[in-house]
């Protein structure tokens, strides 16, 4: 039997589909340095065993009530989920930051058959002090890197879209130019009037 046309022209999606999903890769392991993982690795770990005053040990002043209001349910999304590990790191580029401040961000994950479990988190310091978790969240995304750069895909949509009027507006003023100089070429080109002149007639008389 024939293939169908139809199917022919969606193979070549189908197949850049498979390509795709062949080539991701999951993310690898990090290794996390010393000094951030007795905070970050602790805290993940106290948050997904449901131990609150273990995990309040890593967590800043200012956000203490945030680990009060949230602890229960962030521990409950965590807890059927297998053991958390770090995948991405990134620091906050000293030209974002003051003199003596460091801020890094890891992102911790755990994948069960098709799904993810994933924890961000977020750690401050001042100079040499030891590393204080300011701001965490869990999700279910497909872990990536965090970015502390603008997102300019809104501003590419808006461009975009501004570029498609003005092509739009375009090939209007240049249709409606079209159909004016082939509808009503006298608006465009007028004719041009032979200009008449009077002949002037000389009579002479002869003289006498």
């Amino acid at each position: 039997m024939a293939p169908s046309a139809d199917f022919l022209k969606r193979l070549p999606l189908v197949l850049l589909f498979l390509l795709a999903a062949c080539s991701w890769n999951e993310p690898a392991i990090v290794d996390v340095p010393k000094e951030i993982d007795v905070a970050s690795g602790a805290f993940v770990a106290a948050v997904q065993k449901g131990e609150q005053q273990a995990a309040a040990k890593h967590v800043a002043p200012t956000a203490q009530d945030e680990l009060a209001a949230q602890f229960a349910s962030d521990s409950k999304a965590l807890k059927a989920a297998p053991k958390l590990t770090p995948r991405f790191i990134t620091y906050k580029p000293a030209s974002m930051m003051g003199p003596e401040d460091t801020e890094v961000t890891i992102i911790y994950a755990a994948h069960t058959n098709s799904e993810w479990t994933t924890m961000e988190v977020r750690l401050f310091r001042l100079g040499d002090e030891p590393y204080e978790v300011d701001y965490w969240k869990v999700g279910t995304d497909t872990p990536v890197a965090k970015s502390y750069t603008p997102d300019l895909r809104p501003m590419f949509g808006i461009f975009a879209a501004i570029a498609g009027v003005i092509v739009v507006l375009g090939i209007a003023l240049i249709g409606t130019i079209l159909w004016i100089v082939r509808r009503k070429p006298h608006i465009v080109s007028p004719p041009v009037e032979s200009e008449r002149r009077a002949a002037a007639i000389t009579t002479r008389e002869a003289s006498e």
